[in-house]
């Protein structure tokens, strides 16, 4: 459906676009061209937009399973250790057991005291690391 409009047109243009057979697909087409680069323009910067959540969003992923991760590891050993009524030994043996499940993965992870230093610490009030 077309509709008719009244437009102002320099008197250059308007001797040009006489001179065609039908002006009005000429005009038709210059102003479909001129709107579809706008739409390109927010297609482009739309998809620049995408691309920063997205990353923005693996950047958020990988930072929510890092705590996690952490936070598990923390619940781990405080249930390990929230027995206070266990003896030098047993937590001893506690302690050997959870360092050997923590290094079952792929990783190797390294201890910088003993089992034996770690009871004390937490049997003396010490913090869990």
């Amino acid at each position: 459906m077309k509709n008719h409009i009244t437009i102002s047109l320099d008197h250059e243009i308007v001797k040009k676009l006489k001179a065609e057979s039908n002006y009005s697909d000429v005009i038709n087409e210059q102003m479909k061209g001129y709107y579809d680069i706008k739409l390109i323009d927010n297609l482009e910067i739309l998809n620049r937009k995408l691309t920063e959540i997205k990353q923005n969003s693996k950047i958020l992923r990988k930072k929510r399973r890092d705590v996690e991760e952490t936070i598990a590891k923390i619940d781990k050993k405080q249930k390990l250790f929230k027995k206070k009524l266990l003896s030098r030994s047993k937590m001893i043996q506690e302690i050997i057991k959870r360092r050997a499940s923590e290094n079952n993965s792929h990783r190797r992870t390294q201890y910088f005291i003993t089992p034996e230093e770690e009871a004390d610490r937490i049997l003396k009030g010490g913090s869990i690391k």
